[in-house]
């Protein structure tokens, strides 16, 4: 009975391997390049000019925008993330943050380390400029999750939350914030009201409607800034 529960433990860890590194290289592969598809970078490069048409009345140096859904898998991140590689195409200082502290992705999307991110630094592990890494193809900077924390709603409530964006503000033009969707955890809720507006992804033929108003409703409720809604996923029909 060991031998059979080790080598079952053996399978699944191999299975679990194969499963997350074809999770990591369709991430990579969701990430604009020269070699993806037109009618996908003219849709972020359409965003990119709803979210400047949008703060067009803001007089802040530094927009700072959260990207949220309802639910996992309507496509926030690769949307948060490719928006901020199309505004950084336009010489724009551009940070993207993984403030997803539960199931951070933007480390394995760019392909990067997450040893040291948003965490070290609101758990004093770290100092800012320590947590900064720059991704050169893209010319964005880039700050992870870092190790996910037993209690990540109290970091991102806590007063370090309010000084990390102060800091950004200095540096950057706009500051993209990957955040769970708002009817898992209030976080994205809670943080809107330290950001210029938030972006919520909508999947085509997946989102719940009742979910969005929902979504929306919790939004409102805390005064934040909603910009529009990013329609993820469009099937292409034919004739």
């Amino acid at each position: 009975m060991i031998k059979l529960f080790n080598r079952n433990n053996k399978k699944r860890a191999k299975k679990n391997a194969i499963f997350n590194k074809k999770a990591e290289r369709d991430y990579k592969n969701a990430v604009l390049s020269e070699k993806s598809n037109f009618s996908v970078s003219e849709g972020y490069k359409t965003t990119r000019t709803n979210i400047v048409y949008a703060l067009s009345n803001c007089t802040d140096k530094c927009k700072k925008i959260i990207f949220t859904s309802s639910v996992p898998t309507e496509g926030k991140t690769v949307s948060c993330l490719n928006t901020a590689v199309s505004f950084a195409m336009t010489d724009c200082k551009v940070l993207i943050v993984d403030a997803d502290l539960r199931k951070p992705k933007i480390h394995t999307c760019f392909g990067m380390k997450n040893d040291v991110g948003l965490t070290s630094y609101l758990a004093g592990f770290a100092k800012f400029e320590d947590i900064i890494q720059k991704n050169k193809e893209h010319k964005i900077d880039c700050i992870t999750s870092g190790h996910v924390p037993p209690n990540p709603s109290e970091l991102l409530a806590s007063p370090k939350m309010n000084e990390f964006f102060a800091k950004v503000s200095e540096i950057y033009d706009y500051v993209f914030i990957d955040m769970p969707p708002t009817l898992l955890v209030a976080d994205a809720v809670s943080l809107s009201k330290y950001v210029t507006g938030v972006v919520i992804v909508v999947r085509d033929n997946y989102t719940n409607k009742d979910n969005l108003r929902k979504t929306v409703a919790d939004l409102q409720f805390a005064n934040a800034n909603i910009l529009g809604f990013v329609l993820n996923d469009i099937t292409k029909k034919e004739g």
